[in-house]
């Protein structure tokens, strides 16, 4: 776990807070007040979904260490925001109010300005498997996003580096496990991915970029 950002925090004496989420544990935010929070996630995975007061979900982004979450350009009248560990993830809470009052140093908003950089980048990415109407190919979108950004590359396959069950998948993709179950089948049989480690690690296989490549699907 890194402590640059805590030593960073501080010292210029900004209040902050530190929460640990473990693999499968969420954080639900839900703010009505003026003055909303910003997360800063400084190790770990997680996923954001955006929960409506009639149940309906929507899956906003995956996030990484230094990737940066405000609160206060989101929408809380009719939703709230469940923010789901993929790994064991570390997070830093505070208000912009703190900040401006009490920061010192330039470098510390240089910082958090490539924060707010690199977490649209991740959003953007993000929002390529929803722009798929076909769930087969939100499936396919997620594990290639997966394999992009945080793959292990081994002889002839890509591991992907923590969990993925097939409700997780569906949760992302919009979809039901049933729908999910029969895509992750196909994929099987047909020797693109496999699940490993008590079935709950997927590793894809070089021939699933192939088909990708040849489908031209990206």
């Amino acid at each position: 776990m890194s402590s640059k950002w805590k030593q960073l925090f501080s010292e210029s004496e900004i209040p902050f807070y530190i929460y640990q989420l473990n693999k499968g544990d969420s954080l639900i935010f839900q703010y009505q007040t003026k003055y909303k929070p910003l997360i800063i996630v400084f190790y770990g995975t997680v996923y954001i979904m955006k929960i409506f007061t009639n149940s309906e979900a929507i899956f906003l982004a995956i996030l990484t260490n230094k990737s940066i979450i405000d609160f206060n350009f989101f929408d809380s009248n009719y939703a709230y925001y469940k923010v789901v560990a993929l790994e064991n993830t570390y997070f830093i809470k505070f208000f912009w109010l703190d900040y401006i009052a009490h920061c010192k140093y330039l470098s510390t908003s240089i910082k958090l300005l490539d924060l707010f950089r690199y977490t649209l980048r991740q959003y953007e990415s993000s929002s390529y498997i929803l722009m798929h109407k076909s769930i087969r190919y939100r499936v396919v979108q997620l594990l290639l996003l997966l394999c992009k950004d945080f793959g292990i590359l081994n002889n002839n396959y890509v591991l992907i580096p923590f969990e993925l069950s097939q409700k997780t998948i569906s949760y992302i993709t919009g979809s039901n496990p049933i729908t999910v179950n029969k895509i992750v089948n196909f994929l099987i049989k047909r020797l693109f991915i496999k699940y490993i480690v008590k079935n709950k690690i997927i590793i894809c296989y070089f021939s699933f970029f192939s088909y990708l490549r040849n489908n031209k699907i990206t």
